[in-house]
């Protein structure tokens, strides 16, 4: 019989349920299993149907994309009527078969050799080669088996015009990856990074670094961070190991690094890999007198390969192309193409040949990986089954899946786990098609829609991440209008704040790209109420990174714009949009008075409170009359003018408790608190602060947990507990140097220096001075630095 034994099913089923997870990420479910199961022990589906109680026709649905899948995980024809014969063949070979890693075949001297050099000291190497040959394959799976306990990633865009700044590469390293805060400043997020390289084994793979590159292999000016960087990772003092990609070689003598010049596959392993595939490469060619002669699968494969150099894309694509098209026969791909007559040819010709060849067998399937060149495949280096989809306006949805299996099929899109991406190369050709087409502008609008509208609420970096990539689709296509949409739209943050995109993203730390995506457009921008409110969180952005100067200057612009788009579009402006102007220059009025506080100007603080006030106040944005009301009794207070501040509290504090909490009532509760301590209300100051601190801690809100440790910290050295604020002091100073807060900081080593000399501690509390002197004197804030004792 050609039935399997039932515990042959099971074993069966078992080794296809792995080899499905394993690619997909999903395990088999249970109408999967049964099918599986019955078709093995050789039953019909309608008798299959009978035993789930479903029809006939869903069963047969349901067993057709699984043989469909497998099919493309084996790379050979799977049907109901072989599949006895295929599991056969495969559990009779090993008893228990793996799916063959075939992207990493032949590539053992490879690893070798790249483990001689790292035992020779090299910590830095640069994997170099043409395009396709396998560097990036090669570089992952030697940092997965080199002993690293943990791999940091940076895909280098394909063009150099898309350059992520390498400073937005280290703050997301260092925040994501090895859970550090980045500093504010590059130079200070690169110590960081090497504290945390030299403690622990960690890899660092840069891929595909030729677009940072010049003609004379430098690194370019735009990518200057990267010298930079690359001065860290080549250290010879590192535990770990920094591979880099690149068609060109890197020639910056400075650095301490080696080159690897990597050569194509042997034509053994191309052997290895077609037979794998199941390619037929043996035919019988009868001549005269009926004398055979039979054709070598060597001598069959041997023009391919000598063609593209043992190329490993191009041994893909090509195997991709016969089983697809020519059904695993390459003697009929042969004689159709005859490419292997071309002479010397590359990678590139041979994907814009499939790409033509695609455009003619399946329109649908060419367009599809024209389009997908549009995703950047950087900060996101893969992308989901549906944002793939969403290029397929013109499919019908029931055929959109099957024209993402004949990419797959052909090897023109990679996949793993219901996640795709384009290999360099194939990107290259598609981003090129795409630009000289009509769908260029569609593409990309298209993924700018799904991304928008795959985050409904900023969690974490991932949502805020794949929220930001909308903004570069519509940059590319120079639509700057709806760019600044992207970075204004309103979403509910984890702290429950309700805020445009690109202020939630500094509040999660992620301050460069925010400030890179902002003071790119702005340029192009005209006067208008978007660009008052990029001018009003660019603001903001610059205030946190001490540069308060500008956020000052950037405020009071965004204040002229909003003043003049008012006047100019008053009669066309309906109760709404005149509502969110005024909102617009309240919010920069309170942001200025917060600066000059930072600087020390109090009076200037006060104006601008008051100013927002009168302009607030038993209005419909009574709300930031509120705000602006907290701080400026914390204004009086730091003045002595404590009947004034007394009044303003008793006025708002009732009205900011009774709110819940979020992340705007944790900021102004720790000025309220501030204000508190300043009037000698001890006991009701420490009771804010401890609610602060636990609303804080639980939403990871650093910023205001660390200004509130430095309030704290002074509340218990007035209250004599020096020890108790010594150990709070130095918790809040080691949140706020870890962020870079600059402002905060120095304000935090002012108070700190107050504690310690408190106790007579005069070389420490001079040593705080010092630092709290330095930050002050970069900020420019003579008036703070007027505080500080002199001499120091």
């Amino acid at each position: 019989s050609d039935k399997v034994g039932i515990m042959d099913a099971e074993r069966a089923m078992a080794w296809i349920d792995r080899l499905i997870s394993q690619e997909t990420g999903k395990h088999l479910n249970d109408l999967q299993i049964l099918t599986i199961e019955q078709v093995l022990l050789g039953r019909k589906y309608i008798e299959i149907a009978e035993d789930y109680h479903c029809t006939e026709g869903y069963v047969k649905d349901v067993a057709a994309d699984l043989w469909q899948l497998l099919s493309q995980l084996l790379g050979e024809r799977v049907t109901k009527a072989n599949l006895k014969s295929v599991v056969k063949r495969h559990l009779g070979v090993s008893g228990a078969p793996q799916r063959l890693d075939y992207q990493f075949i032949g590539r053992e001297g490879a690893i070798a050799r790249l483990d001689e050099l790292v035992a020779q000291g090299q910590r830095a190497i640069v994997i170099q080669g043409e395009g396709g040959i396998g560097k990036t394959t090669l570089a992952q799976q030697y940092l997965k088996t080199c002993g690293c306990e943990l791999v940091l990633e940076l895909l280098m865009a394909k063009e150099a015009t898309q350059i992520t700044p390498a400073e937005i590469v280290v703050e997301e390293w260092l925040r994501q990856d090895l859970a550090t805060e980045p500093g504010r400043e590059f130079g200070i997020s690169l110590i960081r990074l090497k504290r945390q390289l030299s403690s622990r084994k960690i890899g660092v793979l840069i891929d595909n670094l030729e677009p940072a590159l010049d003609r004379d292999g430098k690194i370019t000016l735009a990518g200057k961070g990267y010298l930079e960087l690359l001065r860290v990772l080549t250290d010879r003092q590192l535990p770990g190991v920094t591979l880099m990609t690149s068609r060109d070689r890197l020639c910056e003598v400075e650095l301490n690094l080696t080159h690897y010049r990597l050569s194509g596959l042997t034509l053994a392993t191309w052997q290895t890999y077609f037979n794998y595939r199941q390619i037929t490469t043996q035919v019988e060619v009868i001549h005269h007198f009926n004398y055979r002669q039979t054709t070598t699968e060597i001598e069959v494969i041997q023009p391919f390969h000598q063609t593209y150099g043992g190329n490993a894309k191009a041994m893909e694509i090509i195997a991709g192309t016969i089983c697809a098209d020519f059904d695993c026969d390459i003697i009929a791909y042969t004689e159709e193409t005859q490419q292997f007559q071309s002479g010397e040819s590359s990678l590139k010709q041979l994907v814009s040949n499939q790409f033509d060849r695609l455009a003619q067998l399946d329109s649908e399937a060419y367009q599809l990986v024209c389009r997908a060149g549009c995703y950047r495949y950087q900060d996101l280096a893969r992308i989901s089954t549906d944002a793939l989809k969403c290029l397929l306006w013109d499919v019908e949805l029931s055929q959109q899946q099957q024209v993402i299996n004949a990419l797959k099929n052909r090897s023109l899109i990679e996949s793993s786990r219901g996640e795709y991406w384009l290999h360099p190369a194939i990107r290259a050709e598609a981003i090129a098609r795409l630009r000289s087409s009509d769908s260029w502008i569609q593409a990309n609008h298209q993924a700018a829609v799904f991304w928008t509208d795959s985050v409904e609420k900023i969690t974490d970096l991932s949502s805020a991440t794949r929220a930001l990539e909308a903004y570069y689709h519509y940059v590319e296509i120079g639509d700057v209008e709806q760019a600044v949409k992207v970075l204004l739209k309103p979403r509910d943050n984890q702290w429950g704040q309700f805020l445009p995109l690109a202020s939630s993203l500094y509040r999660m730390g992620l301050i460069q790209p925010a400030l890179v995506a902002i003071t790119q457009i702005l340029p192009v921008l005209s006067p208008s109420q978007t660009t008052a409110e990029l001018l009003n969180i660019l603001g903001d952005l610059y205030w946190i990174i001490g540069r308060v100067h500008e956020a000052i200057d950037t405020q009071n612009q965004s204040i002229v714009y909003t003043d003049q788009y008012l006047i100019t579009n008053l009669s066309q402006l309906d109760e709404r949009d005149r509502y969110c102007l005024k909102i617009l220059e309240l919010d920069s009025l309170l942001s200025l008075g917060l600066y000059h506080i930072d600087l020390g100007e109090l009076e200037v603080a006060k104006d601008l409170f008051d100013r927002t006030i009168e302009l607030a106040d038993l209005t419909t944005h009574n709300r930031w009359a509120i705000k602006a009301k907290i701080c400026l009794a914390l204004v009086h207070s730091l003045l002595n003018n404590f009947p004034e501040a007394t009044k303003l509290l008793t006025q708002t504090y009732p009205l900011i408790t009774q709110q819940k909490s979020t992340g705007s009532s944790a900021y102004f509760l720790q000025i309220i608190g501030q204000t508190f301590t300043n009037l000698g209300e001890y006991q009701r100051a420490a009771e804010i602060y401890q609610q602060n601190l636990t609303f804080c801690q639980t939403g990871n809100y650093l910023q205001i947990q660390a200004r509130t440790l430095t309030s704290l910290a002074q509340l218990q050295r007035l209250q004599g507990d020096v020890e108790a604020a010594k150990s709070t002091h130095l918790q809040g100073i080691e949140i706020l140097d870890r962020i870079g807060a600059k402002c905060d900081l120095a304000e935090a080593y002012h108070q700190a220096g107050l504690t310690w000399a408190q106790s007579e501690d005069t070389e420490q509390s001079r040593a705080f001075w010092l630092h709290a002197h330095q930050l002050f004197t970069e900020i420019d804030a003579p008036q703070q630095i007027a505080k500080l004792p002199s001499p120091i």
